[in-house]
């Protein structure tokens, strides 16, 4: 009797492959950067940001303007950060991005809630 996952020869089908590994890893990030999973992802945090806005109803919820938007139906106020942007050991900052409503507004409330997206792998908008 034949074992699951094992050819004819007895050899491992998943490690019996014949494409290169860059080929196989290729593959798999084209699969999971397809349209379902691109609006999947986004639905999930959709539906993050909505949980974050009833955990936290009295903070403001603020978009990141360069990536945040779309997050969410309406926003209490926006904000524009770069990833740049408080980077450890980085002291210098742009003025042009002071966000001053942003930090009054996390003043009189006692915080805010920046909504915002990476690429990096994190796990939340």
């Amino acid at each position: 009797m034949k074992e699951p996952g094992v050819d004819s020869r007895g050899e491992d089908l998943l490690l019996s492959t014949r494409q290169p590994l860059s080929s196989v890893l290729r593959d798999l990030k084209r699969e999971s950067n397809d349209l379902w999973s691109c609006i999947n992802s986004l639905l999930e945090d959709e539906r993050f940001v909505a949980e974050l806005r009833q955990l936290y109803p009295s903070l403001p919820l603020v978009a990141n303007l360069r990536c945040g938007l779309w997050y969410a139906p309406r926003f209490d106020a926006t904000c524009y950060f770069k990833s740049t942007d408080g980077h450890n050991g980085w002291w210098s900052f742009s003025t042009t991005r002071l966000n001053m409503a942003l930090a009054e507004a996390a003043a009189a409330r006692g915080g805010a809630v920046v909504v915002d997206a990476t690429r990096k792998g994190k796990r939340f908008p």
